[in-house]
């Protein structure tokens, strides 16, 4: 079972060579890598020279998923799967995942994931695991309350032929909608308790910031997409009602960042329209204020006790 793995990339040095390392210590027989840069000015293709085995592209692109569509056009793998320049995969994945295709007839296997971070001292703190099954499992509520974790899951080259490649039409969202199309697509999911993948939270990620325009961009897309589904008519009442609550938990996160960055005008804004649309909002928005502070002492805590090891 060939195996392609596809990152896309713009200027990541400092952090791809982590990603390839992590990938030849599957230690996996049949793979092949392919690398989307999007014309990095940084070094980047200097340094993948190091690497024969990989197979290198570079020109301009649209962002992070016309790179996964133009690695998923040029892959010749059984399986395609998708691993971000600055994140890495557990050891043995692999392994895990050829067992799962070879155990079902399943079309996806999925595996968990974890967030981690350096601190400044140089400790690796672990801000979030996600292991539970139940919580990325490839159904609407998965794809969207739950942990959609697009790198963590490894898919038939069926699949895309089946759902079509991530649309253009989402910069930042392009995942959580190919997945919520493939789950309605009847795309079948064989997902297994054991970590997969791992996310790299630093100063330069897209989507892990709350002060990154790009994660705002990332949940608004999100909210368009619950307009466009809520409509369709294979949508189920169950599942629209998900799509609802997926709503207000959106709209709670993007006040929560605007007051953050210091705009109370239009989180104000947002809280009203939120609360015209769905009065439960407020709800929504204690939990999930309430879980996020929870993270960030968490984390902090766990930052602590790490240095205090070193």
């Amino acid at each position: 079972m060939k195996i392609s793995i596809v990152t896309p990339c713009l200027n990541r040095r400092e952090l791809i060579g982590t990603a390839i390392e992590s990938v030849l210590a599957q230690s996996y027989p049949d793979f092949e890598h392919w690398i989307i840069d999007g014309g990095s000015t940084d070094g980047t293709l200097s340094f993948l020279e190091k690497y024969p085995h990989l197979r290198v592209i570079s020109e301009p692109d649209r962002g992070v998923y016309d790179g996964f569509n133009k690695g998923v056009e040029r892959s010749e793998g059984d399986v395609i799967a998708f691993l971000n320049s600055d994140d890495l995969y557990v050891r043995g994945t692999f392994d895990l995942v050829k067992r799962g295709f070879e155990r079902s007839s399943t079309e996806v296997v999925s595996g968990g994931c974890e967030i981690f971070k350096r601190t400044t001292a140089g400790s690796e703190v672990i801000m979030h695991r996600y292991v539970d099954s139940r919580r990325y499992r490839l159904d609407v509520r998965g794809v969207t309350l739950g942990i959609p974790n697009i790198n963590a899951r490894f898919f038939r080259r069926n699949v895309f032929e089946k759902v079509g490649n991530f649309s253009a039409q989402y910069r930042m969202a392009a995942d959580r909608e190919f997945l919520l199309r493939a789950t309605l697509a009847g795309v079948s999911d064989h997902p297994i308790e054991k970590l997969f993948y791992r996310y790299r939270w630093h100063t330069g990620s897209l989507t892990m910031n709350a002060g990154n325009e790009s994660l705002l961009t990332a949940i608004n897309e999100s909210l368009r997409i619950t307009e466009e589904y809520g409509d369709l008519g294979i949508i189920t009442s169950r599942d629209r009602a998900i799509l609802r609550a997926w709503r207000r938990e959106l709209q709670a996160t993007v006040f929560m960042i605007q007051t953050i960055q210091g705009k109370p005008g239009e989180a104000l804004a947002r809280a009203r329209v939120a609360f015209t649309e769905d009065p439960r909002w407020i709800l929504d928005l204690c939990r999930c204020g309430t879980q996020a502070v929870g993270r960030r002492i968490r984390t902090l805590f766990r930052s602590v006790l790490a240095n205090a090891k070193r």
